[in-house]
């Protein structure tokens, strides 16, 4: 079975479309960031992003390394929320991130 069979039928119905989710705003973030140069801070939006996406692709495939580096990612994103001047670190997402994340932790028995 390929990764784009075992993405779509072997996950919850939820999984794929968080997926898209992530996708979309990896799209979305790195449209906003295009304008700025690449040392400039707001490259570090687009830098999370691609660690949620790559990590929830990889919960599709019910993965449960995966599961525990988007807890990670998403542990580390609230920490620097709360603890990081918002000039430095923002994050518009985290709280459903979060959300996604106790998703996973519902789900984390039926990984791999």
């Amino acid at each position: 079975m390929s990764f784009v069979e075992r993405f779509i039928k072997k996950p919850p119905v939820l999984f794929p479309l968080v997926a898209l989710f992530h996708i979309g705003m990896l799209v979305f973030s790195i449209y906003n960031a295009s304008t700025e140069p690449f040392s400039s801070l707001i490259w570090l939006q687009p830098l999370w992003m691609v660690a949620y996406t790559f990590a929830w692709l990889f919960v599709c495939d019910m993965k449960r390394w995966a599961a525990y580096a988007y807890i990670g990612v998403t542990t580390l994103s609230l920490l620097l929320h709360f603890l990081v001047k918002e000039e430095l670190y923002h994050s518009s997402l985290f709280l459903i991130d979060a959300v996604f994340a106790m998703i996973v932790m519902a789900y984390i028995k039926r990984f791999n």
